[in-house]
């Protein structure tokens, strides 16, 4: 008996990858969906066609839908609904059950094949019934648009899967016999056919690059430098002048460091042309990225505090103190203050500070004479972001509108062919600090239980959704709006529409949120506590959080509100997608930038970093070194999983046995 049942496991072994094999696609991924998804992840190994078969995008989206917090919310609203309903007595029921079995008794008699097709047909089976609701809540949640393109599998894994933080190499300057690091003032994102590259300042004056990878080349050796400094400009190329004649050489003090101001937003890359846009007090920086040096520099009547996005030939917003103005690159490449190339006319400069220079086109704005440079004044002072919003029907922002929002109390609505009259506002009576948007209409929280058709129907509308986060009486603050066509006469101009706007001021965060993203099919939102959440399109539901304080490669939060931390206290002041502006086959990436004010990080949904401080040194760790190091480590993980392990007894202590695991 034990030799057959041996033969049999073996035929089995044998036989059953064939049989799988020959199975048709529909089937096996109908069993597919019975599956967990870590055993779903393992049969994609198997061979190429159950890994496309298990990487079905359809499947994915309902697999994030059934593992939503949108949709656990749904259900419990469910059950406390059917809760309040009064259950009837079971023998009531059971009369009204033979009475109606009775009844159709004395109807013409029915086959087992006709009432098996009344049971599927009609739609008052609790079957039909449940699954028409199911279908009707998935179109409700669902954050994609009709043509948005979504890798459901990745968003799957940047919903649920663990969190790393890689740390971008810190540029050092050699003091004596200690390395001094230098502090980063900012960053912004370049991207090209080799991949993308971080660009920053530092507090010497200097411009950093860092190599990020995703290129689209077949050279991998990008990839295998990633997160390493690979370009730095000499100390001072970002100076300013303290003397009392403004028209005195700024390139005067190449030892002093950057003032720190507006340091969120005063960086600005044009990937197209090689350009990046930096601000010092009143200045305006351009710098070539490929020689690291100054090509035009422009001054300006008040102290520059926020800069809106460089897509060329898309006139660059500078928003100062005070005012507002239009600098177009396309007049820096023929403004040039010597006879000499654009790279080297600082150093010309330099040498001969008395050279001649082009008039100030704002010495108007001081002065009150006429000047060529159109400015739109502000009657109240700092704005803090500035953004780009492109017309419907075309992706050129040099015809749609520019919002400007900071220090007072309403958005700026400027549309950039009538620049500097002032089109619109919308009162938000909050400080804001950050603004983006997404090309989709905007749907508010009232629509979430429409039908299927409905819901296309509303998304299929033109318009787009203009999203800022700030302040409000101490707390976070995220608001949405939905901006109309120009070419749709029926709906209002911006900000008019307040039946279209949204403004989360009690689940946003208990501090100030810092700056905000639009990440895959979710909005990702930092705030003054370190943390980062990633939230639906809607602005209400949390989708999950995170703190860059806690330890790497542990997402929970224990009993004392992290279960391991680190000695920084940072919070992320500015947000950036990697893919963010990207349109090549690597503009998938969920990587996130992350800058504290001091370092840049790279967030990956990935079990460990990607680089560290190992990948940068020269130095070789002993082998005592790497003993202590992982006897550290084993130690951290042991007390997190104690910790954890304690604050799950005390959860379920606190819900008096009844199986409540969360507060």
């Amino acid at each position: 008996m034990t030799r057959k049942l041996e033969l049999v496991l073996q035929l089995e072994v044998v036989l059953l990858p064939s049989l799988m094999e020959s199975l048709p696609a529909e089937v096996i991924l109908h069993i597919v969906t019975f599956l967990e998804v870590l055993d779903i992840v393992r049969l994609t190994q198997v061979s190429k066609r159950f890994y496309l078969i298990c990487r079905d995008n359809e499947s994915w989206r309902n697999t994030s839908f059934e593992t939503s917090p949108w949709e656990s919310d749904r259900r419990s609203r469910q059950t406390l609904a059917r809760a309040a309903v009064p259950v009837p007595d079971p023998r009531v029921l059971e009369i009204q059950r033979r009475a109606a079995a009775l009844a159709s008794s004395n109807s013409a008699p029915k086959t087992a094949t006709n009432g098996a097709k009344e049971t599927v047909e009609n739609p008052r089976s609790p079957d039909s019934s449940a699954e028409s609701e199911r279908i009707r809540a998935l179109a409700n949640w669902d954050p994609s648009y009709p043509n948005e393109k979504v890798d459901w599998y990745g968003e799957y894994i940047a919903r649920h899967g663990p969190i790393s933080t890689s740390w971008l190499q810190q540029p050092t300057i050699r003091e004596g016999s200690t390395d001094e690091t230098h502090e980063i003032r900012g960053m912004a994102l370049h991207h090209d056919s080799n991949g993308s590259r971080v660009v920053a300042p530092l507090d010497d004056g200097s411009v950093c690059l860092w190599e990020l990878g995703h290129g689209i080349s077949s050279d991998n050796s990008n990839n295998q430098r990633k997160g390493a400094i690979i370009g730095r400009s000499k100390a001072g190329l970002l100076s300013f002048s303290d003397g009392s004649n403004s028209d005195e050489l700024y390139y005067l003090y190449p030892q002093k460091k950057i003032a720190n101001v507006g340091v969120a937003e005063c960086l600005s890359v044009d990937s197209v042309r090689n350009k990046a846009y930096f601000t010092v007090h009143k200045g305006l920086h351009e710098v070539d990225l490929n020689t690291l040096q100054i090509s035009h520099y422009e001054k300006y009547p008040f102290m520059i505090s926020a800069l809106s996005e460089a897509t060329f030939p898309t006139p660059l917003t500078v928003g100062s103190t005070h005012s507002l103005h239009l600098h177009d690159p396309r007049r820096s490449m023929n403004a040039c203050w010597s006879d000499a190339s654009c790279t080297d006319r600082v150093d010309n400069v330099a040498k001969f500070p008395a050279s001649s220079r082009p008039k100030n086109d704002f010495y108007g704005l001081l002065s009150g004479d006429e000047f060529a440079s159109p400015f739109a004044p502000l009657f109240h002072p700092g704005p803090l972001a500035i953004h780009n919003v492109s017309s419907a029907g075309t992706s050129d922002a040099s015809s749609g509108e520019i919002y400007v929002a900071g220090r007072f109390p309403s958005l700026l609505i400027y549309d950039r062919r009538s620049f500097p009259k002032l089109r619109n506002t919308i009162h938000s009576g909050a400080r804001l600090c950050s603004l983006t948007s997404v090309p989709y209409p905007f749907r508010s929280l009232d629509d979430r239980d429409l039908t299927p058709q409905a819901v296309h129907q509303a998304k299929s509308k033109p318009g787009k959704t203009l999203i800022a986060c700030g302040e409000y009486n101490g707390k976070g603050l995220l608001e949405m709006y939905g901006l109309s066509p120009e070419d749709n006469s029926s709906l209002a101009v911006p900000g008019s529409a307040q039946s279209l706007t949204y403004k989360n001021r009690v689940s946003a965060s208990e501090s100030k949120l810092l700056s905000v993203a639009a990440h895959g099919t979710r909005l990702v939102v930092s705030d003054g506590d370190g943390s980062i959440r990633w939230m639906e399109r809607d602005g209400s539901t949390l989708v999950r959080r995170w703190n860059i304080n806690q330890y790497e490669g542990s997402e929970k939060i224990g009993i004392f509100r992290s279960s391991s931390t680190e000695a920084h206290g940072d919070v992320a002041r500015k947000l950036i997608p990697v893919n963010l502006g990207r349109t090549d086959a690597q503009a998938d990436s969920d990587e996130l930038l992350i800058w504290t004010g001091e370092r840049v990080g790279v967030l990956a949904f990935k079990n460990r970093p990607q680089f560290g401080l190992e990948d940068w040194e020269e130095r070789v760790e002993t082998a005592e070194e790497k003993i202590k190091r992982r006897e550290e480590r084993i130690y951290s993980e042991t007390m997190r999983r104690a910790l954890e392990k304690q604050a799950n007894e005390v959860r379920f202590v606190r819900g008096l046995g009844a199986g409540v695991r969360g507060f």
